[in-house]
């Protein structure tokens, strides 16, 4: 068994997680919202430490990470759980249940890596920040060897694990999942500044990359958009790349996809304000390329995970 990090020891037999905002407060024998983290003889136990439940070697695109090496390949992986319970989540089969998994080590996926010519390692999938024994144990190997970290989060996390976390993260896409505290504690029982938190002190330490999945009645007004669009500006820069998401009825949201004017819509409503804005899950070549933005050239091309660099953005 692992002994979870950032962990407090209460009266009663209780104690407290001080990985995520959320600080569960867990009883003996009992888990936290995230699944994972569970209080066994009164001591806090990472039970998916070294546990994926993914492995695969994917495009960089694909997490998606436009200017971070695109074209590249990625070893990608992550645990069981989340410290969500989106109501929409597009992944839910492994963030919202426990599963069967198998145990491996940190240098076994070092290991992996290399064999596939990766240039690095990715923590994706479900939400792989409840994963923080294994990276902090992985993370350093992968450095060592002269490989990347990339992390792919929901950005919801405490300042000092998040700064122990940036010693050797290369690069994240964060989900801003709306721009609305409200739509954070109604659909996802979670809170909307810790994320912003997150990315406010990312960006001055490594590459980071925003997605949006837009929901139609829920993220998807004109003011959304653009509220959401004036946060990034201001406060991340404009050069900050912008992936808008498709989002598919799943899990215990039944509204329909959404619709691609809609998409469209937000990417020209982004690009008023941001360089590089993208729009995922939809056949629109034009709206994944690179472009310049002081001359409109072509940068990178991109059709489905076909990539073509004309001059690395």
């Amino acid at each position: 068994m692992k002994k979870a990090l950032y962990s407090t020891i209460l009266e009663a037999g209780k104690v407290r997680c001080d990985l995520c905002p959320h600080n569960c407060v867990i009883a003996e024998d009992k888990s936290g919202i995230c699944l994972t983290r569970r209080n066994i003889n009164g001591e806090l136990i990472a039970l998916n430490y070294c546990r994926p439940v993914s492995i695969a070697i994917d495009p960089i695109e694909k997490k998606p990470l436009y200017h971070f090496l695109p074209g590249s390949q990625i070893f990608s992986t992550g645990p069981n759980g989340c410290n969500f319970k989106c109501r929409f989540c597009q992944n839910w089969e492994i963030s919202q249940k426990i599963i069967t998994s198998r145990k491996v080590t940190p240098q076994s996926l070092v290991e992996a890596a290399v064999s596939a010519k990766s240039i690095g390692i990715a923590y994706t999938y479900s939400e792989p920040y409840i994963w923080f024994e294994t990276i902090m144990e992985t993370g350093p190997l992968f450095k060592s060897r002269g490989l990347k970290n990339v992390l792919v989060t929901n950005g919801f996390m405490e300042h000092a694990p998040l700064m122990d976390l940036l010693g050797f993260i290369d690069a994240m896409n964060i989900d801003i999942k709306s721009i609305r505290p409200g739509f954070y504690e109604k659909l996802c029982n979670a809170k909307l500044k810790p994320v912003l938190t997150t990315c406010e002190t990312a960006k001055k330490m490594c590459h980071i990359e925003i997605t949006n999945l837009i929901i139609p009645g829920e993220n998807d007004s004109v003011d959304d958009i653009r509220d959401l669009t004036d946060y990034i500006a201001a406060n991340l820069g404009k050069d900050t790349p912008l992936h808008f998401s498709r989002y598919f009825p799943r899990y215990k949201m039944t509204s329909p996809a959404t619709e691609e004017k809609t998409l469209l819509r937000a990417w020209e409503i982004a690009r008023e304000k941001l360089d590089y804005v993208y729009v995922g899950n939809i056949e629109n070549a034009d709206k994944t390329n690179t472009n310049c933005p002081s001359c409109g050239k072509i940068l990178v091309q991109r059709n489905g995970y076909n990539i073509k660099i004309t001059a690395p953005p």
